[in-house]
């Protein structure tokens, strides 16, 4: 099992220091309505903004934690709207903004754009292998990870939730499944329920996880142990976009207190986590 463990490691990021929380190597934003406090990035250090719960942002932080590139790591509040917008224009994350460049978004066009630039070493990921069975896992147990993990973020200290509006943000933009079995509602039913409604969905598909869901899920993951070829990639030949697919969504089973993932997948993810410098979510488990 995943166990509570001190999650930073020594940072090789550049960082702006928040006193008082776990999250002291980053820069959190809250709601930024000035851009004059940010001074912009350097030809030295880009500025990557990212919301913390998003694995399609864990792909982007992925390149800069292997190459040991310096760069500030800015967390934006999940319902702040102005700052993406500001920058590309559109609430949209995550994104990239390289020195005397517009910033962009998209995780693989900032992935490969960050990989073959030459200041920073030569290209280290290794081409996609297009395993049908990494896409049949993600389809198959996805919805059940999406549904234990998102149901735990709206409890759990994350930077991108610490505001009561940026939690009701995120559950308003999350539908889940019922917690009778009802299908997950089409975003336009779901966003024309209540807050309480969408809430109370959310609340009884967790208190039914540790003897339905979670049980279930520790089932399943057994499967990961025959993808995985070792602790370093899950693919043979190293590093590579087999990975940034795959630990962008096991990255966050760390956060389900009682999952007992196999020894080869628990390996893989704590030893993705250091190699990419990206804490897992053991230090902020839900004691149920």
């Amino acid at each position: 099992t995943f166990s509570r463990h001190p999650a930073d490691s020594d940072a090789m990021t550049s960082c702006i220091v928040r006193l008082g929380t776990r999250w002291n190597r980053h820069r959190w934003t809250g709601r930024l309505r000035n851009f004059s406090v940010l001074p912009g990035p350097t030809a030295e250090r880009p500025d990557l903004y990212v919301y913390d719960l998003c694995p399609f942002c864990t792909r982007a932080r992925m390149i800069f934690g292997l190459k040991k590139i310096p760069h500030r790591l800015i967390f934006m509040s999940y319902d702040d709207v102005e700052t993406p917008s500001a920058l590309i224009g559109k609430k949209l994350a995550p994104i990239l903004h390289l020195h005397g460049q517009d910033p962009f978004p998209e995780s693989l066009d900032i992935i490969k754009r960050v990989d073959e630039d030459a200041r920073w070493g030569p290209p280290l990921l290794q081409k996609a292998s297009g395993r049908e069975d990494l896409k049949l896992f993600e389809k198959n147990h996805w919805p059940l990870m999406r549904l234990l993990i998102h149901t735990r973020f709206v409890h759990a200290y994350m930077p991108d939730l610490t505001f009561q509006s940026a939690r009701e943000y995120f559950v308003a933009q999350h539908p889940v499944q019922g917690p009778n079995g009802e299908e997950r509602p089409h975003q336009d039913e779901w966003r024309s329920w209540d807050q309480a409604k969408r809430f109370s969905w959310y609340q009884q598909n967790l208190q039914r996880s540790d003897k339905e869901l979670i049980p279930k899920l520790n089932e399943d993951l057994k499967e990961a142990e025959d993808l995985i070829f070792q602790e370093d990639s899950v693919s043979p030949g190293g590093v590579g976009y087999d990975d940034v697919i795959f630990f962008c969504r096991v990255r966050y089973l760390p956060l389900i207190l009682g999952l007992k993932p196999g020894p080869k997948l628990e390996a893989y993810i704590k030893g993705m986590s250091q190699r990419c410098d990206i804490p897992l979510l053991t230090t902020v488990q839900l004691n149920f």
